[in-house]
């Protein structure tokens, strides 16, 4: 067996070999530092990286430990069809490619919010910045959170001394401190120039992991990947409906493919934390390959973790694992559903599917080599690190440019605005950590991670289709778009928690459930039809919101610009 004492935990070597991922990220951060002189630096790198580190960066940044984890457990559940969920990709890579990159790279923006008071006015810019800041802290917590409770599960520290004396709780505390600490603490210094860096190398880390994983399978049980697809093959998958009218129906082909599709979309035209990488490269063509780059490592490793899926698979049902917890999974992956009771069938469904997200992380706690071990937990902080770096400085990118630069009476020095950056930046990971520490509290004999997980992407949707009104509907006014953004808020709050929402108002016996894949979708749809019908609504603005159309998309120009000149040069172009 790879590994002789099965009763988990990191030893010695895999602490050295975390300490030596934490202190390179540190190194970086600190020689990074020496390069920032102004905020330029600090939030868009100097608008010179290279593009394949930024490509490399935008899916390190974008991809959670939620993912990573969670991504081998669905091969149990749906086999080969899980990846069904790519098809969406060659459209957003069009989308992306020839549309946000050529429109975003000209306009020479820190925040994409900037544009947002060129097309409309200050108050749709701030209030789609707030709406960014809350989906990013969203974000931040649920990741945090999840990849610190599955490395308490994987290095079972029992640090009962840490804030508590129960190690289940000191454990989470540590973990939850540590990973927003190292985090913060370089991206404080060396800002987004550090970020993208560190994320190469943490992209690289998280690829290391599951080859690792794979290879373990491979030699523990002298397989290769041939044999995993053979039992695959003859496992029996839950079935993929290419298509349901039911809109409860989570598992079609179809709601994931439109719900990848939109969130892709949205997140590479309106969230901060991708658009900011295209900023920081030098014009349209690198920022295209950036985002080649992206594509294609993305597809990568989605493959790759389908691999470790497949290989865990065979490991846990097709080979004889030693270990107690590893054979109760076993267990639970393979109830007798036929034979069960009707009243068991649910519990019996739900232990399966809590199985499949347990396999990976038990695998590494269970059978993985002292050093491999190491690594994989490595990876684990690797994504939760990239999540919080990249949130930390969008955050802080938000708050100076939309709000202190056009708030504040008289302009910051360079200097002056940089340690701004800093503190803000530094603040963002104490903010972090404290709410993350609260919501583990909060979380205990609740659901409260789905919960939160719901709630973030509900300001996707809208914040995507605000984007897509000012950059193609020429009858879009600040009167028609802010009310179309509450109201499409609203729509993605109401389907998130449709079930709560049915059970508390309406006292519904059989609480109704939208898919989360067709939550974004849907508040995009609410927010963009709430707009046109609106501009229906209000003619007399629309001369003017078409005049705003022509003279932003042509010129660029800043809000007094616009005032200036609307009368004259609007009708010259």
């Amino acid at each position: 067996m790879l590994l002789a004492d099965q009763t988990g935990g990191l030893t010695i070597v895999d602490g050295v070999v975390v300490g030596l991922y934490l202190a390179a990220m540190l190194a970086m951060g600190f020689v990074i530092a020496r390069r920032n002189a102004s905020t330029d630096d600090f939030f868009v790198g100097g608008r010179n990286l290279p593009s394949w580190a930024v490509g490399i960066s935008l899916i390190a940044s974008l991809l959670s430990t939620i993912t990573y984890l969670g991504m081998p457990g669905e091969m149990f559940r749906t086999g080969i069809g899980f990846l069904t969920r790519q098809l969406g990709i060659p459209i957003v890579l069009l989308i992306v490619w020839f549309v946000w990159i050529p429109f975003f790279m000209r306009l020479n923006l820190t925040s994409a919010y900037e544009y947002l008071e060129r097309r409309f006015n200050y108050a749709t810019r701030a209030l789609a910045a707030i709406f960014c800041i809350c989906l990013l802290l969203g974000w931040i917590a649920v990741v945090v959170l999840t990849a610190s409770g599955a490395m308490v599960e994987i290095a079972n520290l029992r640090l009962n001394w840490f804030f508590s004396s129960d190690p289940a709780d000191a454990d989470m505390h540590a973990l939850i401190l540590g990973v927003g600490l190292f985090s913060i603490v370089y991206t404080t210094m060396g800002g987004l120039r550090a970020v993208v860096w560190t994320d190469v190398v943490q992209f690289f880390v998280l690829l290391t992991g599951a080859v690792f994983t794979m290879a373990a399978v491979a030699v523990e049980t002298n397989t290769g990947l041939g044999d995993w697809l053979e039992f695959s093959h003859g496992y029996k998958h839950e079935q993929v409906e290419w298509f349901s009218w039911d809109v409860a129906n989570r598992s079609t082909v179809f709601s994931i493919s439109i719900g990848m599709l939109f969130w892709h979309a949205c997140t590479h035209g309106a969230n901060q934390v991708a658009l900011q990488r295209y900023f920081v490269v030098k014009d349209i063509w690198a920022a295209r390959r950036s985002f080649l780059v992206n594509a294609v490592s993305s597809i990568g490793l989605g493959i790759l973790l389908a691999g470790v899926g497949l290989s865990l698979m065979y490991f846990v049902l097709g080979s004889d694992p030693a270990g107690g917890e590893m054979l109760q999974t076993r267990a639970e992956l393979l109830p007798d559903l036929e034979n069960a009771p009707p009243e068991d069938i649910a519990d019996l469904q739900a232990a399966r599917t809590n199985a499949q997200k347990n396999v990976f992380p038990q695998f590494i706690r269970l059978y993985l080599p002292s050093g491999l071990r190491g690594l994989v937990v490595a990876a684990l902080f690797a994504a939760a690190m990239s999540t919080i770096d990249s949130g930390a400085n969008s955050i802080s990118t938000i708050v100076t440019v939309d709000f202190v630069r056009p708030l504040r009476g008289s302009p910051l020095t360079k200097a002056g605005e940089l340690r701004l950056a800093r503190m803000l930046t530094a603040s963002m990971g104490i903010v972090v950590v404290v709410t993350t520490v609260a919501l583990y509290h909060m979380s205990k004999g609740t659901n409260i991670i789905d919960l939160c997980q719901r709630g973030f992407n509900c300001f996707l949707g809208p914040l995507g289709a605000l984007f897509v009104l000012a950059m193609f509907s020429r009858r879009a006014t600040p009167r028609t778009v802010i009310p179309a953004l509450l109201v499409g808020e609203v729509a993605g709050v109401g389907l998130s928690y449709s079930k709560e929402v049915s059970t508390l108002l309406f006292s519904m016996s059989e609480p109704y459930s939208f898919s989360t894949h067709l939550v974004v979708p849907s508040a995009w749809l609410a927010t963009m039809v709430t707009s046109l019908v609106l501009s229906s609504v209000l003619r007399e603005d629309a001369e003017a919101g078409k005049q705003r159309w022509m003279w932003r998309h042509v010129t660029g120009a800043s809000s007094s610009d616009l005032t200036e000149n609307a009368g004259t040069e609007i009708s010259e172009t």
